[in-house]
């Protein structure tokens, strides 16, 4: 009877395993050779829908000609490598040091992306040390994207058919953690 029991509760713990680890979000090691990218587009539904999760820097790949960068997005579809008409969201980008004379690895500059623009870069978020968790959440309306980064939050105009969830990053690795994206209303 006990055995019985034992196995019947290590079933439901088994089975309640999948539906925990959904509940906390994905998990996207996003890790790329220099000068290469990669990219993910994950379909958001319709609006309104709110994405989450963390993202962190784990390393810089060495490049002369590309930085390391991510970028997440709400955006219209495209195809694979190819930019969407439209598109906002932010960018991590990070740039190595030499740790003997600066003392750090490299810094890492979050910043708001609309359209192909870059716009402001996130106060004090070069003084951020590369590896750190950042936060995020883009909360899309179908008119704006409403983009919080820690403490910082910066509305962005945007209307995209269809949208989607992009992930891109280039020369380097970036974790994201608990990625999700859920209806809001």
């Amino acid at each position: 009877m006990k055995r019985a029991l034992r196995a019947c509760l290590a079933g439901l713990a088994l089975t309640a395993l999948p539906a925990a680890a959904g509940a906390a979000g994905i998990t996207y090691d996003c890790d790329t050779a220099a000068n290469h990218f990669s990219e993910l587009s994950l379909p958001a539904g319709p609006a309104p829908f709110t994405v989450s999760g963390i993202v962190q820097l784990n390393a810089i790949a060495a490049s002369k000609t590309y930085a390391a960068g991510t970028h997440i997005q709400i955006s219209s579809p495209a195809a694979p490598g190819q930019v969407p008409d439209a598109f906002a969201g932010f960018s991590l980008t990070a740039l190595p040091l030499d740790a003997k004379k600066a003392g750090a690895q490299g810094v890492q500059m979050l910043s708001y992306m609309v359209n192909g623009r870059e716009d402001e870069v996130v106060p004090l978020s070069t003084m951020t040390k590369p590896g750190t968790p950042q936060p995020f959440t883009l909360a899309y309306d179908g008119n704006q994207v409403v983009v919080t980064l820690g403490a910082d939050t910066k509305t962005l105009p945007l209307k995209a058919h269809d949208p989607v969830v992009r992930i891109t990053c280039s020369t380097g690795e970036f974790l994201f953690t608990d990625l999700t994206i859920r209806p809001s209303r």
